[in-house]
């Protein structure tokens, strides 16, 4: 008979076997969550890609097109925080799936909508979903990753979103005029993303769960958390306007609709190459705080550039490319904001948050072209928004002294 090895010896390769076993399901989990997060990206673009063709159809003026912009983002605010207390005793599976199903609900009741009324209904009703689908995920990677697996794995979670975005401004100006194919495609993107999470995503809690608090979170969480949503819906503001609204801006510039959502299109795919290890390269060289504000300096810059009728072409892409490394480093800050028992809450407080913000502001950009009659109106409301995300940031700081980011 073979010798059997000291007991300590046998826990650690047990422990070393089950890491090995557990390393790619967490991140196959992770893929499939992603891959619904670009379905999401898609569906909130569509408004955005198809918005001069929906000008005088479903949208009367560039207020109104930039409410439904909105909507999908005020959906957020009436469920995100219920949602968080439902995840908390409910489990993450079901938030999941409900959401994935509203999205697709929303998708087919905008593609069907014959005015306003019903297109911000559509929106309201995916604008849950995309909420609900939003928070269960960043639960679930909280849960399964810590350490130094941390950043890149919330970096590929939050490309998909982008990536879904870019898509969705490559693909539909193809369709030509027929605006109406493309809110169907949008929710079919949606309604096919479900089959994968049903089957295919396991039942339970990630590793790093833990029980929940009852009494939500605690004292000392509250303004860390607060600030640090606030930099992560300012930051998003800003990326979301310049996405909804350059495509609008280069037409007033004399560019064709299929010209001006190509080059938008840099903007969504641009930030995918640092998305997923910016944050995290920038962590192992100890300058978290640095690279942050460096690429929204950055990020404000491009988009003043753009305004200004530099090349659209470089700049939007560049702001992309810097919108990239202060994703994951934010969200992190976010994690670090929260003790585990308080994710499931703390995330709802955090998406309500950012789901208020991303629904008053793009409005204010469009109601600011409006007013001015100024095509750039929009963008340069983004560099504002950028502008007060930095502000913010050194009161984070001084409430996580001890935080790397």
């Amino acid at each position: 008979m073979r010798r059997t090895a000291p007991s300590r010896s046998v826990s650690g390769s047990v422990a070393a076997a089950s890491m090995i076993r557990g390393a790619p399901n967490r991140w196959a989990e992770l893929a499939i969550l992603a891959a619904s997060r670009a379905a999401m990206g898609a569906q909130f673009q569509v408004v955005g890609a198809l918005g001069p063709l929906l000008i005088g159809t479903l949208a009367a003026d560039w207020t109104e097109l930039g409410t439904l912009i909105g909507a999908y983002s005020l959906a957020g605010i009436l469920v995100a925080l219920p949602a968080g207390w439902v995840m908390a005793r409910l489990g993450d599976r079901g938030v999941l799936l409900a959401g994935v199903a509203l999205m697709a609900l929303g998708g087919m009741v905008l593609a069907l909508a014959g005015g306003f009324g019903v297109a911000m209904a559509g929106r309201l009703v995916s604008g849950m979903g995309g909420a609900l689908l939003a928070i269960a995920c960043a639960k679930m990677v909280l849960d399964r990753f810590s350490g130094a697996a941390l950043a890149p794995a919330l970096g590929l979670m939050l490309m998909a979103w982008p990536c879904g975005i870019g898509i969705a401004l490559v693909v539909l100006p193809l369709l030509g005029t027929d605006w109406r194919a493309g809110l169907w495609l949008s929710a079919a993107i949606c309604a096919a993303s479900f089959l994968p999470l049903w089957f295919a995503l396991p039942r339970g809690q990630g590793a790093g769960a833990a029980p929940a608090r009852a009494g939500g979170l605690l004292r000392g969480e509250w303004a860390p958390l607060l600030s640090a949503a606030s930099i992560w819906a300012f930051y998003n503001a800003a990326f979301v306007v310049a996405l909804g609204f350059a495509p609008a801006f280069l037409v007033a510039r004399g560019w064709g609709a299929d010209q001006a959502g190509a080059a938008t299109s840099l903007v969504g795919f641009a930030i995918l190459p640092l998305l997923p290890m910016g944050g995290a390269v920038a962590e192992r060289l100890g300058r978290p705080v640095a690279t942050v504000v460096a690429c929204m300096l950055g990020m404000a810059a491009c988009l003043a550039a753009v305004v200004a009728g530099l090349n659209a072409w470089l700049f939007l892409g560049l702001f992309g490319l810097l919108a990239g490394p202060p994703a994951s480093l934010v969200m992190a800050m976010v994690g670090r904001a929260l003790s585990p028992p308080s994710r499931a809450f703390g995330m709802g407080v955090h998406y309500t948050i950012f789901y208020g913000a991303l629904a008053l502001l793009p409005p204010l950009a469009g109601l600011a072209r409006d007013i001015t009659g100024v095509p750039a109106a929009p963008l340069l409301a983004g560099v504002v928004f950028l502008a007060v995300a930095l502000a913010i940031l050194p009161l984070y700081l001084r409430l996580v002294p001890r935080s790397p980011a």
